[in-house]
């Protein structure tokens, strides 16, 4: 799925400095199934999350391990770790997806790269049903006018809400459609620690909201935020 540059064979200097920063012609891209990722299109549901005392035993399946998890001795992580982050991205999929959707929000194309140590994601733009871009700032008014802001709470976000004043419900509203949602995709998409390995890598994907799905762009451009390319 990603464009890659494998840095597992690079000679560094001796002197310590770092290599020559890669460019776009060593960068190779890899489909789905070779990366670990699922088979695409990837799906998720707008279904809320079942509550603690409806679940049935084993409703969450354990993630299965990609390859680079293996050959990096990743460990899988705990059941129950699992199943409170699928709770929280479920919830957040069904807080936010239908509220974006009637504020005129059909596509979102989304960017990632990393390498290393770590995976990073990011918006580039929501788009409506003719093609044209939205207004951020905008859509997270339109948000804000629906409620949505009063739900955010219920989401578990990563920090406690202490928004009072509209710009600061307007800035959080921004924060979770342009990078904790994103987030979310990003690992469905890639998989949970994407980025971790001697390699360094960049893509994007598009996310078609009325359909729910996601799928990476095989002729992405090569813009980073994380890692640097030469010119």
């Amino acid at each position: 799925m990603p464009f890659i540059h494998d840095q597992s064979d690079i000679e560094w200097p001796e002197d310590g400095s770092d290599a020559p920063d890669p460019r776009v012609s060593d960068f190779v891209y890899l489909p789905a199934p070779e990366y670990g990722g699922p088979q695409e299109p990837v799906r998720f549901s707008l279904q809320p999350p079942a509550s603690e005392s409806t679940a049935s035993p084993g409703a969450v399946e354990p993630q299965r391990r990609s390859i680079l998890d293996r050959l990096l001795g990743r460990r899988t992580p705990q059941s129950r770790v699992i199943r409170d982050h699928e709770r929280r991205r479920q919830l957040l999929f069904a807080t936010l997806v239908p509220p974006l959707r009637a504020a005129g929000a059909k596509r979102a194309y989304c960017r990632y790269d990393g390498g290393n140590d770590e995976g990073y994601s990011w918006l580039d733009h929501y788009e409506s049903e003719s093609g044209d871009r939205l207004d951020l700032d905008a859509l997270a008014a339109r948000l804000l006018a629906m409620g949505v802001h009063d739900q955010l709470p219920a989401i578990e976000a990563r920090s406690q809400s202490a928004a009072i004043f509209k710009h600061q419900k307007l800035a959080e509203l921004r924060d979770v459609v342009s990078d904790q949602l994103v987030e979310e995709w990003a690992m469905l998409l890639l998989g949970r620690g994407f980025g971790t390995g001697e390699y360094c890598m960049y893509g994007a994907f598009w996310v078609d909201l009325e359909a729910c799905t996601i799928i990476d762009d095989g002729n992405a451009d090569p813009v980073v935020k994380n890692i640097t390319i030469a010119g």
